[in-house]
């Protein structure tokens, strides 16, 4: 009986190795058929805003990638799903012609749908696009203008007892290009934040300024120069060029 046992699980142990074999091969030979069949399947697909008007921008809080329902053949559909660097499809606002929605402010519509041929001959595509989500894109466009705004230090000094300073950046105004409703909601360039401890003697920095990336600006960064005098406190924090 035990020797009727041991064949029994020679012979599994032998047979289970060719069986998984086999069971995989059919496995893959069934996906490969399947693959040569259409099939439906979503991907998110990034996306690039190209050419908006002269001297405008646009802003919105516009998608840097669409989901994408498609059709076609299996491998096709795999092949665009593992294709880790895509190139994106450009939307070029010079070739379309947005809806504008009711109202004072100038705020415009697009429908994805209207996209989807476009969409497939960047894609150079053998599947069909069904869908894309969301189905329709909300954006604005603005002025660009270029101001001067100031420079607005932003230091915290801890000093030796007894001791004031004065903050000056160098140069204390740059020129910045970028939408019009953003500029008017600042006050000036921030730099970067830094923290000086038991300073007692004048010093410089080269700091870089903290500037959106939409933002266009002469320079990236300033110097600013601490001059240490006076008689006073022990600590001092500063910001915007002002001693607390």
């Amino acid at each position: 009986m035990a020797d009727e046992q041991k064949q029994k699980s020679k012979f599994l142990n032998r047979e289970l190795p060719v069986f998984a074999f086999f069971l995989l091969l059919s496995f893959v030979f069934w996906y490969l058929n399947e693959l040569s069949n259409d099939l439906e399947g979503t991907i998110k697909y990034p996306v690039r805003y190209i050419n908006p008007p002269k001297d405008r921008i646009v802003t919105g809080d516009l998608p840097n990638k669409l989901e994408m329902d498609l059709r076609g053949p299996g491998y096709s559909i795999l092949k665009v799903k593992l294709s880790g660097s895509r190139a994106p499809v450009v939307i070029d606002f010079s070739r379309l012609t947005p809806r504008r929605l009711p109202g004072t402010a100038p705020n415009y519509y697009l429908l994805t749908s209207g996209l989807i041929n476009n969409f497939s001959k960047q894609m150079h595509a053998d599947f069909e696009i069904l869908s894309i989500n969301p189905d329709t894109l909300f954006f604005g466009y603005d002025r660009m203008v270029t101001r001067r705004m100031r420079v607005r230090p932003d230091f915290k000094v801890e000093l030796a007892e007894g001791k004031r300073m004065i903050i000056v950046a160098d140069p204390d105004s740059i020129t910045v290009t970028g939408p019009s409703h953003v500029l008017d909601t600042m006050n000036g360039i921030p730099t970067r934040h830094r923290i000086f401890r038991r300073m007692d003697e004048n010093f410089k920095s080269r700091v870089r300024l903290e500037c959106p990336d939409y933002l266009q600006t002469t320079q990236k960064r300033v110097t600013v120069e601490v001059t240490i005098t006076g008689k006073s406190s022990s600590l001092f924090g500063l910001k915007e060029g002002k001693a607390k």
